[in-house]
């Protein structure tokens, strides 16, 4: 049972990598990168462009020419205009990445030089970079907690830096931390990174791949609903690229052999192949796999092997060594089916080859079934038995291996899900707390600008009752006792049989002036007559009683439509300044004919006086006109007001005031 168990992951899991592989067109060959790294050396002589094209070009040839990479290296030394600093941070990444597979322990001391290095360059994108070989080299050598904590930290510094465009470095490392939580079969994390990659991916090309990478997780979960439903989207997707379209297929066929339903299995396998059939650059050997298995599992051997039979020597030696196995291995089964034992055993005996530059998988004991059941129908019992022992002893190990992986991986699931959960609960939190800080500022916005309205609604308040008071005990007190000065003196001129006194004339006069003036300043500060028309009309019913008491011909034009802003004292000013105006016009100009105009435009208003009367020249005589009392005036409403006067002897006065509030 538990080999049975130990069989179907670690089956799910390869069948898993053969659904992700991407088969590109055949890769430049090194004369050809040689080539390129040439020409791009010679278009530019930037230093800093220069280390960079040594950099790219060394990693290309890394894995298939290690020897390129160490004379790249001696050359870089060489290059001209570059801190020793930099030289060195971009040597020891190179280095990192050409240790990473054989010599990891030594890769990780040029990790972590490199990282210091370009943390001092304050290079982030490289920074960044550097720490995703760190995560990856600590993953080969099992300390996967570590490489979780280095990938979390290369995502935060590309989310805050927005390294290389933001989105695609962020996807790329939630990729890598997502296939280190299948590895250790954390697959509910994987597929939570994976749901964030979707959430801000913005190519569909890319958005499939993804769709590719939590289908798998789901299917090595064994939820292969979920699986299928996050392929479905992508199935029937023609705006992809071709090799995408493929792979989803053969994901979506996988499925359904995974759910016993082959002939679904086959239908898309089959529409896989055409796909690419239709373009005679791009040929993925494991769709032909795929649909040879197909045909296998249906008993149609003939399909199978003219499936097979398309492949060629010099295309299976390009592939991965996990599909060169599971093709060498069909091929040994159709040969068995049609009792060509020796060239079975041929086959067999290829395909252990290259299960021995793998770790074991359960493939060898499947391998060994065969050779087993292929011996015993030959009538060699010894030899099978011989296998079968192998077999088992090889089952054992696997199994002891497999229970041992489990169970160490088994606490890092279980260290991953609490940090991955505590991580989550801090995030609710601070969302918690965001949401809470954001409610308390909005209200106490809100208190404010109601305790400053409540405010300034009690000053208002107060400020009217104050005015109130005051025009009430104005004209209660003080203008009724001027009015009373006035009906005394009247009785005393009334008296007095010689004639009225001149001071009693005099007293008459003052007190009729001051009950005036009195009246203005409570007609001023009296909050009913705050509107600008309530202001008009007082002043046109001014000007129209004056005239016509000198029985002077008057026209008056004055706009009431619009609305301008004045404080009491502004108000009073302009009040007292047009009557400044009219009263001298009806005093001393002699007129026949007034104009009187009143106009207002934004913040400005505008006050013509034009008489045809007497006129006056010398501007410096002040007594007779109020000139300086009407600028004072003017000066008190605001300084940037301008007053001009136009006059001559004989041919009338013309004021023409301008008020900017």
């Amino acid at each position: 049972m538990i080999r049975l168990i130990v069989g179907v992951i670690l089956s799910s899991i390869t069948i898993g990598l053969h659904a992700q592989q991407r088969v590109r067109t055949r890769p430049p060959s090194p004369q050809e990168l040689y080539l390129q790294f040439q020409e791009n050396l010679n278009s530019t002589d930037n230093p800093d462009s220069i280390i960079q094209i040594y950099t790219t070009y060394a990693l290309e040839n890394i894995r298939r020419n290690p020897d390129t990479t160490e004379a790249v290296l001696k050359r870089m030394n060489e290059i001209g205009g570059l801190p020793e600093l930099k030289l060195e941070a971009y040597s020891d990444f190179i280095k990192a990445n050409l240790f990473s597979l054989p010599y990891p322990d030594s890769a990780l001391k040029y990790v972590n030089s490199s990282i210091q290095k370009f943390q001092r360059l304050d290079y982030i994108e490289q920074l960044v970079g550097v720490l995703s070989i760190k995560s990856r080299i600590l993953s080969q050598l099992n300390n996967y907690l570590e490489a979780e904590e280095t990938l979390i930290q290369a995502i935060e510094i590309a989310r805050s830096e927005e390294v290389n465009s933001g989105n695609d470095e962020i996807n790329n490392l939630l990729n890598m931390l997502a296939d280190m939580y299948m590895r250790v079969g954390a697959t509910d994390i994987a597929v939570q990174r994976y749901q964030q990659m979707l959430e801000i991916e913005t190519s569909k090309e890319r958005e499939c791949r993804v769709r590719i990478s939590v289908s798998n997780a789901f299917k090595a979960d064994h939820k292969m609903d979920d699986a299928k439903l996050y392929l479905e989207p992508c199935l029937d997707e023609t705006s992809i690229p071709l090799p995408v379209q493929v792979a989803v297929i053969k994901s979506y066929s996988d499925l359904e052999k995974n759910l016993g339903n082959y002939d679904e299995r086959l239908f898309y396998i089959k529409k896989a192949v055409s796909l690419q059939e239709q373009q005679n650059q791009y040929r993925d050997l494991t769709s032909y796999l795929f649909l040879a298995e197909a045909y296998y599992d249906k008993q149609e051997y003939f399909k199978s092997d003219s499936v097979i039979q398309q492949v060629g020597y010099r295309e299976l030696q390009r592939v991965q060594p996990f599909t060169q196995f599971h093709i060498l291995f069909l091929k040994a089964k159709l040969l068995h089916q049609a009792n060509k034992f020796d060239e079975t055993l041929v086959e067999l005996d290829k395909a252990l080859k290259i299960l021995e530059r793998l770790p074991e998988t359960p493939l060898e004991i499947d391998v060994y079934t065969l050779q087993a059941q292929i011996y015993s129908e030959l009538g060699d019992y010894k030899k099978a038995y011989e296998i079968t022992k192998t077999s088992e002893t090889v089952s054992d190990i696997l199994r002891e291996r497999v229970e041992a992986r489990e169970e160490a991986n088994s606490k890092v699931r279980f260290q991953m899900r609490a940090k991955n959960q505590e991580l989550a609960e801090v995030t609710s939190e601070l969302g918690t707390v965001k949401t809470r800080n954001a409610i308390i500022i909005i209200l106490l916005v809100l208190l404010s600008s109601y305790i400053l309205y409540r405010y300034r609604v009690h000053f208002l308040l107060k400020e009217e009752r104050t005015r109130n008071k005051i025009a009430r005990d104005l004209h209660d007190d003080l203008s009724a006792t001027l009015s009373s000065i006035s009906f005394f003196s009247e009785a005393a001129k009334r008296e007095d049989s010689n004639g009225p006194s001149r001071f009693l004339q005099r007293i008459d006069e003052s007190a009729i002036e001051a009950k005036e003036k009195i009246n203005d300043i409570i007609w001023a500060i009296d909050p009913e007559n705050d509107d600008w028309e309530a202001f008009l009309t007082k002043c046109k019913r001014y000007a129209a009683e004056m005239f016509e008491s000198k029985n002077i011909n008057y026209e008056i034009d004055i706009d009431t439509s619009i609305e301008v802003p004045q404080k009491i004292k502004a108000r009073q000013d302009l009040w007292l300044i047009f009557k400044e105006l009219i009263t001298n016009l009806v005093r001393h100009s002699d007129a026949t004919n007034a104009w009187v105009n009143i106009t207002t435009s934004k913040n400005t208003i505008n006050i013509i006086v034009h008489d045809d009367g007497v006129g006056f020249e010398d501007l410096s005589d002040s007594k007779g006109h109020g000139i300086p009392n009407i600028k004072k005036r003017m000066d008190n409403v605001s300084e940037k007001n301008t007053l001009n006067i136009d006059s001559e002897l004989g041919k009338g006065a013309k004021w023409d005031l301008k008020f900017i509030f």
